[in-house]
């Protein structure tokens, strides 16, 4: 048995090994790392120039050195705090993360329930067949309770040095991948230990798709994926396979954020049947010569602080009534969608009418009114694609085009004199964003919003009490349940306190937050007793206090000065519709889906590809084409890629998958023989709901 100094002397010995390895093996990774680099920044410049623009003459903010342990594994130490990215096995480390993400984690699910179809919409009705035949074979068939060796789509929260993603390829063949880093220092030294050269080359090879979105600040991360994925196919927010390379809080806080936004992702996609009316009310409307406000026009500058106060319909309206009836004078006011039936019944006459939707209960619920002397001292100003009838129940009316509409679309190809005509956003998902979006464009920049509440706190008071959702009490609870959704959370209050919301008042919010933060100039007060809007401050509507009466006559004069209407008709338009071309796009997607597929991956990429023809369409005259097939197509390829990997079994899957391939073609079908009519898709469809708004 050695001796206490024979079994100190065997371990120094064995010490001082371990320290030559360790320093032999740092003399090789002292060569080996700008080699890979230089590989790396090669295989950057080839795939994604950009990222190799970045990192050319990158300087870290954040000293560090590389260092490993005997086994060679190349590591990251921070020199403020000799903190180390990895343990002892960096490698095994980065296996076992995957390997357990992939085992005990599943694929994120984003669908969308069977809708109530009252004007006959041929998408609502595709997709409600398309969802219920995914709940048929739900309920028979045994779900995927995995992550499957093949995935549409990832979101990599974290590269660290980039060990984790060699795993997960080997394991996964991954659709798109969203890779995000927030640290642009680890990414740069990624570069250095990870071999990013042979991944950009496989992923070059197999098609598949690779988003690297880097940056400190968690907006610009969050705008640049939903900037990504919609060019890509938002569908692809449909099963996608999360997990994370490393912890921290950045990259905590940056999952939280993507989360909380992810539903914004599934909002405003449109639909097929909803363009093609879109197309029909802006040609109509143009040829009854409304005027289209002009492109760069703003009021004059010394009626900019003109106060405006913008009236939505959230049930926060009933404290504010008097206080309006108060300043009515010494603002312009400005009516958003259904608010105009309580100020109606209050005596107060809106100087302004704003509307978003297109379909014609729009029209019928403002002849509900029954006063057109009430409406003819009203101003409307309102879109393109609102329904044609609307205007004829005004004294005056100013349209404007809405961003990211066919027509638009299609005029402006065509057309040079469109180019002078502007083309306004942030008008929807709900009538009160344009309501903010509107006057902000037109120069004004003093703005009070009442009942712009984006939810509720009480379920029974869902609207103003004054306004005609509470014309009958059985059906204002009807129009409550319609209006509440099964999706619903707490947002934090705008005078404290939590709201009820949900998506479509969640992304109105945070559409009114991004004209904000975009007009800085604008100052915004908040008197809703609603959801908190950032950028715009909680003001108690008994607070304010306006000096003098203004002249309403010439503002509004000013702002009709700001518009020209179009002279276009019909037989213009309708030649470039390019049926022709329309009908060679959709019949090249059904001969491609016509096919025998042999695999999940396989299906995937024919979605992605079907994407792809979107994408070069809008770089085309035709770009109006695309714009009306976009929605639809990220419809039903989301319930298409739902029950791609929903299920065990790949082969089982592919069989499943043939009748609902089988309505995605019929549905094509119809699209050709819909499309010739699409300047002659005037909504005329009485809706159903109208009859809960009468007494």
């Amino acid at each position: 048995m050695p001796s206490d100094i024979d079994a100190a002397l065997i371990n120094a010995e064995q010490e001082a090994q371990r320290l030559r390895q360790q320093a032999e093996q740092e003399a090789a990774m002292a060569v080996a790392l700008p080699l890979r680099f230089e590989q790396n920044m090669a295989a950057f410049r080839q795939y994604i120039p950009h990222i190799a623009d970045m990192y050319e003459t990158y300087q870290p903010t954040r000293p560090f050195r590389f260092f490993c342990n005997e086994n060679g594994q190349p590591n990251l130490a921070w020199l403020d705090d000799d903190v180390a990215v990895y343990g002892k096995e960096p490698y095994l480390i980065c296996e076992t993360l995957v390997t357990e993400f992939m085992e005990r984690g599943g694929l994120s699910k984003f669908s969308f329930g069977k809708e109530a179809n009252p004007l006959g919409f041929m998408h609502v009705e595709y997709l409600n067949k398309l969802n219920a035949y995914l709940d048929d074979i739900s309920a028979k068939e045994m779900l995927l309770t995995h992550v499957p060796n093949e995935v549409p789509t990832a979101l990599v929260f974290g590269v660290g040095l980039g060990y984790h993603l060699g795993y997960l390829y080997e394991k996964c063949k991954v659709g798109t991948l969203f890779l995000f880093e927030p640290d642009l220092d680890l990414f740069y030294a990624s570069l250095f230990c990870f071999d990013w050269a042979p991944l950009l080359t496989y992923l070059h090879q197999e098609n598949l798709g690779l988003h690297i979105l880097l940056g400190q600040d968690e907006e610009t991360i969050v705008r640049d994926f939903s900037l990504a994925i919609h060019r890509r196919g938002a569908f692809l927010i449909t099963n996608a396979f999360v997990m994370w390379g490393y912890q921290n809080d950045k990259i905590k806080e940056l999952m939280k954020k993507v989360q909380q936004e992810y539903h914004l992702l599934a909002m405003g996609w449109g639909f097929f049947d909803d363009n093609l009316i879109a197309l029909s009310h802006t040609i109509n409307n143009i040829e009854r010569a409304v005027p289209f406000l002009l492109k760069g026009k703003k009021i004059p500058h010394h009626l900019s602080r003109v106060p405006i106060f913008i009236i939505a319909n959230g049930p926060s309206l009933d404290q504010s009534i008097e206080v309006i009836k108060k300043n009515k004078d010494k603002a312009l006011v400005i009516s958003c969608g259904s608010a105009i039936s309580a100020l109606h019944k209050i005596g107060i006459r809106p100087d302004i009418h704003v509307t978003v939707e297109r379909t014609k209960i729009v029209y019928d619920f403002l002849s509900s009114l029954n006063d057109s002397d009430y409406l003819k001292g009203t101003l409307l100003l309102t879109t393109d694609v609102t329904h044609p009838d609307c205007s004829a129940l005004f004294g005056q009316s100013i349209f404007t085009f809405k961003r990211n509409e066919p027509g638009a679309a299609l005029l402006k190809s065509y057309f040079p004199e469109i180019q002078h005509y502007a083309e306004v956003g942030g008008v929807n998902p709900l009538v009160g964003n344009i309501g903010v979006s509107a006057p902000v464009h037109l120069g004004f920049k003093n703005i009070y919003l009442f009942g712009l509440d984006n939810g509720y706190k009480d379920k029974g008071h869902h609207h103003s009490r004054f306004s005609a959702y509470y014309n009958n009490k059985t059906n204002a609870q009807i129009l409550g349940e319609l209006m509440y959704g099964d999706n619903q959370w707490q947002r934090k209050g705008n005078f404290g306190g939590m709201v009820i919301s949900n998506a479509m008042f969640d992304t109105s919010r945070r559409v009114i937050e991004q004209i904000l933060a975009t007009h800085d100039d604008v100052r915004c007060f908040n008197c809703s007793d609603g959801v908190k809007i950032e950028k715009a401050m909680p003001l108690p509507s008994v607070e304010i206090s306006l000096s003098a009466p203004i002249d309403k006559s010439s503002v509004i004069k000013e702002i009709l000065a700001l518009c020209a209407p179009i002279s276009l008709s019909k037989q213009d338009v309708e030649p470039l519709l390019d049926i022709e071309f329309f009908n060679t796009f959709i019949d090249k997607m059904i001969s491609e889906w016509q096919h025998d597929f042999t695999s999940r991956n396989e299906i995937n990429q024919l979605m992605l590809r079907n994407f792809g023809y979107l994408e070069q369409i809008f770089a085309t005259r035709q770009r109006h084409i695309a714009r009306t097939m976009i929605g639809s197509m990220n419809y039903v390829f989301t319930l298409l890629s739902s029950i791609l990997y929903s299920f065990e079994g790949e082969e089982k899957t592919l069989v499943l998958m043939q009748p609902a391939i089988d309505l995605w073609l019929d549905f094509l079908e119809k699209t050709k023989e819909m499309y010739p009519q699409a300047l002659d898709s005037v909504d005329m469809i009485d809706n159903e709901v109208m009859k809960l708004f009468r007494t």
